[in-house]
């Protein structure tokens, strides 16, 4: 990898070549004050931001764990002249530490090119969620299980969400965009309020600290200025939780001091002065609430009834987890405790399910290519009009 990186700089002229050194060393300095800034900052927070030692327990190996993921075609092929995609879902259960039973479900998106969708990869996302929460449904519904792990949060959809609600679809039965995500978002109240759901976040970027931070001591000087991971990270010991409403009381809070620290920056940015931070509190939760209703059109209170938690079970950064607010979370963190993937530090059934059923590269072409072949070798195909069709659309570019 590093010769590759060398011979692609070596290509350009030596003027360019010693400019671009320069930009790197300059930005390895600044890069190197940033971090220094920041560990003593998270270094203040010790005494504040404390994380809790997991208590050991068995009760776990008695429980049946269904785990749900699903995975879709990064991009979308139109060689055939209509827009295709594909995307899956599966599940896991294991009793204790045995896997029990399995199942797969998969699926293709087609649409005209000139009548599909615009947004296509937002809407294939939202149908490979809607298809995971309908399985999980289904599976909990149909199985004696005492936990389900879904992959991610319970409500991260509400931003694509906003973008399909008031389109025509005509894709899997659902009419409009509204019916798709209603479904969804049904789907996971009905998981939330069983309260044997956990939502799992890989990939947390929130920066709710930050945001607590600034409306405590009203001052943009005392915030981090990295997200909550990277906070935990340095934060949290091996075998340790964390519980956000330690900090902000209430559950709910979260979603507030979450948006919080990104008002405020917006407002610096467009250099409006922010005198009130109380002011700017109700904004975030203003800017929550209307978020909710335009993306969801449903009760706020009912979509925000969640905690978050963070768990570090080894060496590996924490990750963030998702129940119904007032759920007991103590036997499920000596579960995460006891059996998680010591490379990545998540439950083992969730990285499991994962390598399942992610879809590998390129497969969505080879999926298209098959559909290609069976027309060119279906006896009943005119040849001449699969000639004239594929014509047509040439020159075909490559694809994903």
């Amino acid at each position: 990898m590093l010769n590759d990186k060398e011979s692609s700089w070596f290509k350009l002229p030596p003027p360019l070549q010693h400019q671009f050194f320069k930009l790197a060393e300059e930005e390895a300095r600044r890069c190197k004050a940033r971090m220094q800034r920041m560990q003593q900052k998270i270094r203040s927070l010790s005494s504040v931001v404390k994380g809790k030692p997991i208590l050991d327990s068995d009760e776990w190996l008695n429980w049946r764990v269904l785990v749900v993921d699903g995975s879709n075609s990064p991009t979308t092929s139109e060689r055939l002249g209509i827009r295709v995609g594909t995307y899956c879902a599966s599940y896991l259960i294991f009793e204790g530490k045995r896997q029990v039973d399995e199942g797969y479900i998969s699926r293709c998106y087609t649409a005209e090119q000139s009548e599909g969708y615009s947004n296509t990869l937002t809407l294939l996302e939202l149908l490979r969620l809607n298809l995971e929460r309908e399985l999980a449904y289904t599976c909990l519904k149909k199985m004696d299980v005492d936990w389900v792990i879904l992959d991610g949060s319970f409500f991260g959809f509400r931003a694509a969400a906003y973008k399909v609600r008031e389109e025509i679809l005509g894709v899997d039965g659902y009419r409009f965009g509204r019916e798709l995500i209603s479904n969804i978002r049904d789907k996971t109240l009905a998981l939330m309020d069983s309260r044997k759901a956990v939502g799992v976040i890989k990939r947390s970027r929130s920066t709710a600290i930050d945001g607590w931070l600034l409306y405590k001591y009203r001052d943009p000087n005392m915030c981090v200025g990295a997200n909550d991971k990277h906070i935990l990270t340095a934060l949290l010991p091996p075998k340790h939780y964390f519980s956000y409403e330690w900090l902000f009381e209430r559950p709910e809070a979260y979603n507030f001091y979450a948006q919080i620290k990104s008002l405020y920056n917006y407002a610096v940015l467009s250099e409006k002065k922010v005198r009130n931070i109380e002011q700017l509190y109700d904004k975030a939760k203003r800017s929550v609430s209307h978020s909710i209703h335009k993306s969801l059109e449903y009760a706020v209170e009912r979509i925000i009834g969640t905690s978050r938690h963070f768990v570090r079970c080894n060496q590996p950064p924490p990750f963030e987890f998702e129940v119904k607010a007032g759920t007991d979370i103590e036997p499920l963190l000596s579960y995460f405790k006891s059996f998680h993937n010591p490379a990545t530090g998540l439950p083992w059934p969730l990285d499991l399910v994962d390598l399942n059923t992610s879809l590998p590269r390129g497969f969505n072409k080879e999926f298209v290519e098959e559909i290609e072949a069976l027309l060119i070798n279906d006896a009943s195909t005119q040849k001449d009009a699969l000639s004239d069709y594929f014509t047509h659309l040439n020159p075909q570019k490559d694809e994903d």
